[in-house]
């Protein structure tokens, strides 16, 4: 890990884990023979947990930042996980090079920006995963650039079963899209919402009613929600019955 971040890295080194709550509450849908896609990837404190609590070894991870990528490849290395697809790519709807920028002190918030003092390859997800299996869990965190990745990812979607995705109104905006859009291309997709977090137990929108609860929220500064969005037409009691 990084030294010079509070962030994730302090989490990791204090506790052990980050967000260990929601690892165990998403690891509760995926088995060996799950395939695992992560949009975002960043040092990989998600991911090699669940990794190794699922057994599976059919993942796929995305990390543009050349410096979380390094980390990433690392920490694969150090809990011996091997066959794991990893691209430093961003992902985004057309094929590209951007600026991007490696935040020191937080790393998980590095992002895509005309200032950013590197370049990365920015790729459709389609370009990628449309011809591969059946996604069993899509995790995605992508700063803001949410909107642009998923319209890159019209075909690879419709394959997915759940879609863990972070709901940051401000970050859509800063990267040039809003928050309309995304609730658009999400509800496109998906027909269902599992709301989780905040101390509360799981909420399960159906038929798309998760749609206004979106649109109908307060803008307050710093919203950020995690979405597990997916087409089940009722709830999993796995996923509902108890919150870790």
């Amino acid at each position: 890990m990084d030294p010079r971040d509070f962030n994730v890295s302090r989490f990791l080194l204090t506790h052990g884990a980050y967000d260990w709550t929601e690892i165990e509450w998403l690891s509760r849908i995926l088995g060996s023979s799950s395939r695992i896609v992560f949009v975002g990837a960043h040092i990989g404190a998600w991911l090699v947990p669940m990794t190794l609590r699922s057994g599976s070894r059919d993942v796929v991870a995305f990390e543009p930042s050349p410096r979380n990528h390094r980390l990433l490849n690392l920490n694969l290395a150090l809990n011996g996980i091997q066959g794991i697809s990893v691209h430093r790519l961003a992902a985004g709807d057309a094929e590209e090079i951007v600026r991007f920028t490696e935040n020191r002190i937080n790393s998980g918030n590095s992002r895509i920006s005309a200032s950013g003092e590197v370049e990365v390859p920015v790729s459709r997800l389609d370009a990628i995963l449309a011809d591969g299996p059946r996604i069993d869990l899509m995790v995605m965190d992508t700063e803001g650039f949410e909107v642009r990745a998923l319209r890159g990812a019209s075909a690879t979607l419709a394959k997915t079963s759940y879609l863990y995705v972070e709901y940051a109104p401000e970050q859509l905006l800063e990267q040039g899209s809003t928050p309309g859009e995304f609730i658009d291309l999400a509800g496109e997709r998906f027909s269902s919402m599992y709301l989780a977090g905040g101390g509360r137990p799981v909420q399960f929108f159906s038929s798309r009613a998760y749609i206004r609860y979106l649109r109908d929220l307060p803008r307050r500064r710093g919203l950020l929600l995690n979405l597990l969005l997916t087409n089940d037409s009722e709830a999993r009691p796995e996923l509902t019955l108890s919150w870790p």
